[in-house]
This record gives C-alpha cells, structure tokens and sequence, in this order.
C-alpha cells in the first residue's frame, strides 16, 4: 500500500529540486582578453551548461516498488533484496538478479531471514550478507543482530544470532582493505526511550568473528548514513537520527584503520539529510538523494567532490524523481539509482555513464574554475 505523505515510512529499511546556485561549470572554463586604456586584462568566467543526463533503464521493474531494499553486485549480476513497500510491512523478503537492469530475475519468493526494517546488506568475501535491522512486537521495535548470508541468493543461512556488536538497525556496512567495516547505527529507528544511536566502528575478516576498532568515533552518533570506500579510505557521510526533530547532519569523516578519523567537512556544501546514498564512481565522491529538513522533504540534488572537502552539485537535463532510502550501486562503468520513495513507493532502475572526458580532471584549468565556483557562492 502506497504511503500518501511526503515524509519517509520509518517502519522499513532504510529528490525533482531545482538548484537555483550556480552549478559548478564542469569543462566549461571560457579565457579570454581585452585591452583596457593600453593595459591588457585577462578575465576567467563561466557559463554553466547541463552534466550528462542520467537515462532512465525502466519506469516499472518486475520486483515490486519499495524502499530500504539492499542493492550489490555479486557474480556478474547486480542483486536487489529486501525492501518495505507501505507502513504495514517491514520487509518483502524476496531478491531479484539482472545483468542489464531491464530484465529481472526471481530469485527466491521469501528468503530465510527474519523479516526486519532498517537492515543492512553487502557482498563481501564471495557472498551476500543481510544485518541487524528491527523487528515490531506488540507496537514495539526492537532491534535484532541477525547475521544471514547466501551464495547463491536463493538459500540463506544464518551465520550468527549474536555477533559481537550490539543489535542495531540503520548502520552501514563497507568493504575496506578485504575486511567488512560496520558503523554506527541505531537502538531504535526513532531515536526513542534508552536505546541510544551508535558512534562505534567494527571490522570483520570473514563476517563472523568481528573486532571492535573503536566504541565512540569522534563522529557524533548517527544512523541512516552512508558509507563508501574512497581513495583507500573508510568514508562515512551524513545521516542523523529520525524523531519528533529529526537531525540531518552534513558532515564527512574519512580514515584508513578505522580508529583515526579525520574530518574533511564540518558543514558540506548539500544541505544535511539521512536516507541518502552515497558511491564512489569516476575517482569521486558522490552523494545523492534522501530526507532533508532544510527544506523538509525528499530530494533528487546530486553532489560530487574529490576530497570531501569542497562539493559540487552535478546539473543534468534529466535525473530521477526525488526519493528517500533509495538503492545505490556501480556496475559496468554506470551508476544505479533505483527504488526508494517519497510518498509514493518506486520501482524504477536509473544509469549515469560518465566517459574518461566527462569526469573531473585535476588540471591547472579545473581547479581553477573551482576556485571561481567557490568565490561566486560565497
């Protein structure tokens, strides 16, 4: 059933704005000169002109729509499971294959996990995983710490009931220097009562045995955040905690073990949310989508930076639908939004494919028009 308010369904796992700032005008440096009262002045200007449009692969997938599903790529194929379609249930259960994102594959009906809202999934070590998340018993959430993983995604079997790290849903999961990364997280998707939202990092070499890197990162507690493995470094981006006054935070952290973190960005240049994704894709950090409070709602803003630090919204004359706790993966030199909601729950697979000339180069002239990007927004 198709939820009819614009905010996100917290019940489950887990934007069409119109930037008016200047976009960051990507090739487009114009140089020229003219001759002012016998002196030469050289001016260095921009025109903003649109990025490479994403294409839509198919408007109404064979899975159904949903938000929170797990997305991967795993033996040539790229694999979505899970997901909530309404408020009534948490997860579908089901997980679905494709090589080219129009044609879909049935994998199983109703997998052998617990079903369970705000989970966590990745490929690592030759399988998919499926984490924590949270069950409701008698109107309660109560998180669990499932671990369940599968070869093949029709049979899952449950390796563990009780891992190491305290139950949690919402956390994020990421392949780092051949070990699985786990961070953050929350107790309770509403960030109710005594259950707290988590600032600890772990690590696994083969997802049952995990070590605890750190208890409390210098990262403020956070759930519903993204993170990636970028330049041989853990990222973590965004997130907050979801209540009666949600927080959306707009930070970004980077580390190489885990335990020292360093902070790129206190304030980014995109507004805070949660329920966003992000990817690394063309040597870049991208962040897209999700649940801001400032302006309240769900956005389709797209986002890029090669360092953390300084971001630059991507313009194109088509992109997605704005959505919330949408799917994010990198297959075959594209990257893939698909699913998530706003308001209404979506099924549909989107593909940006940037060639060697359309990524950002770090010549004298890009960083240049960098510089002038950030002296116009000031």
């Amino acid at each position: 059933m198709a939820r009819k308010t614009a905010e996100p369904d917290i019940e489950r796992l887990g934007t069409n704005l119109s930037l008016v700032q200047p976009a960051f005008p990507t090739r487009r440096a114009i140089v020229g000169g003219a001759v002012v009262t016998g002196g030469v002045v050289w001016a260095l200007s921009y025109r903003p002109a649109l990025d490479p449009p994403w294409t839509r692969l198919i408007g109404k997938a064979s899975w159904s729509p949903r938000d929170g599903a797990a997305i991967l790529f795993h033996h040539d194929r790229v694999w979505v499971f899970g997901g909530s379609p309404s408020n009534e249930i948490l997860d579908l259960g089901d997980s679905w294959s494709t090589v080219d994102g129009i044609d879909w594959r049935k994998e199983t009906d109703r997998a052998a996990w617990t079903p369970s809202a705000n989970s966590m999934g990745v490929a690592f070590a030759g399988r998919m995983w499926r984490m924590g998340g949270f069950v409701k018993r008698e109107n309660r959430f109560l998180p669990i710490s499932e671990i369940w993983n599968s070869i093949d995604g029709r049979n899952w079997t449950l390796a563990t009931a009780k891992p190491a790290w305290e139950a949690r849903g919402g956390g994020a999961l990421v392949v780092h220097n051949e070990k699985l990364w786990l961070l953050g997280g929350t107790r309770h998707p509403k960030n109710e009562g005594d259950q707290p939202t988590l600032s600890d990092v772990w690590s696994t070499e083969n997802g049952f045995d995990w070590t605890r890197a750190i208890l409390d990162a210098p990262w403020k507690p956070r759930a519903f955040h993204t993170a990636v493995a970028h330049d041989g470094k853990l990222w973590i981006i965004g997130g907050g905690h979801w209540g009666k006054k949600p927080l959306a935070s707009r930070d970004v952290w980077c580390s190489f073990d885990g335990i020292n973190w360093e902070q790129r960005a206190n304030e980014a240049a995109w507004p805070g949310r949660i329920w966003a994704t992000a990817a690394s894709y063309r040597g870049l950090l991208w962040v897209m989508g999700g649940f801001r409070t400032k302006p309240r709602g769900s956005a389709n803003d797209i986002w890029y930076s090669d360092d953390g630090r300084d971001w630059y919204p991507y313009l194109a004359s088509k992109v997605w639908p704005p959505r919330s706790a949408h799917s994010t993966v990198e297959f075959n030199g594209q990257l893939w939004v698909l699913a998530g909601s706003d308001g209404d729950y979506f099924n549909d697979v989107w593909a940006l494919k940037l060639k060697g000339a359309d990524a950002v180069s770090d010549t004298a002239i890009a960083r240049a028009i960098k510089w002038l990007y950030k002296a116009t927004t000031r």
